[in-house]
């Protein structure tokens, strides 16, 4: 029964700090640092969030209709696009090459077009890795979205790093990963979204 309750927790968490939940948040939080104004921030934050979210979306739907229909069963998603590190890089580039470069034609801030590239060379580099080895999808982009608040906000946005960690329990809890997974996807989230901000911090 204790192992049940935590492994319902450990499932709870694991949805409650999804990567692309997470993201809503932290481009909430960055929009307004960019600008106080309400109307600004209501206006980047919506424009970059769609960006971010309807043509993977749309990719995701239609790709999984066309497999479905050609082998005449249902198709999960999730099993999907993680067995398949090519679509996994495809949709990557679905999600980062439209978005960024819809933000930057519009003058969007440099931090914004940041969060969305560092996420998407971080599963496209997580796509690959996962070739070889499984490194954690969800603790790779997680730590990907949160490092540019640690960038932006110094040590306050220290407060992120007990989120990491549950959601890393959550991963093992539920037998997604071992430890060791969990660990490498951390670090190319770390590494991978550091060096796309300040990349980004140097060309603008």
């Amino acid at each position: 029964m204790a192992l049940k309750n935590i492994r319902d927790v450990a499932r709870i968490l694991s949805i409650v700090l999804n990567p692309y939940l997470v993201l809503s948040v932290v481009v909430a939080i960055i929009a307004y640092q960019e600008s106080p104004s309400l109307v600004i921030w209501a206006k980047w934050t919506a424009v970059t969030l769609s960006a971010a979210y309807v043509l993977p979306v749309i990719y995701i739907q239609t790709r999984i209709y066309v497999v479905a229909h050609a082998t005449g069963s249902p198709v999960d998603a999730r099993s999907f696009f993680r067995e398949q590190p090519a679509q996994m890089a495809l949709l990557t580039c679905v999600f980062g090459i439209p978005s960024a470069t819809i933000l930057y034609f519009l003058g969007y801030p440099f931090s914004l077009i940041a969060i969305l590239v560092g996420v998407a060379v971080t599963s496209l580099l997580t796509a690959l890795v996962n070739k070889f080895y499984r490194a954690s999808f969800h603790v790779a982009l997680f730590t990907s979205v949160v490092v540019p608040l640690g960038i932006i906000f110094g040590l306050p946005s220290l407060a992120v790093i007990p989120f990491i960690l549950l959601l890393g329990a959550s991963r093992y809890y539920l037998g997604e990963h071992t430890p060791l997974q969990l660990t490498a996807g951390f670090f190319l989230g770390l590494l991978v979204a550091a060096a796309v901000f300040y990349g980004f911090s140097i060309l603008t």
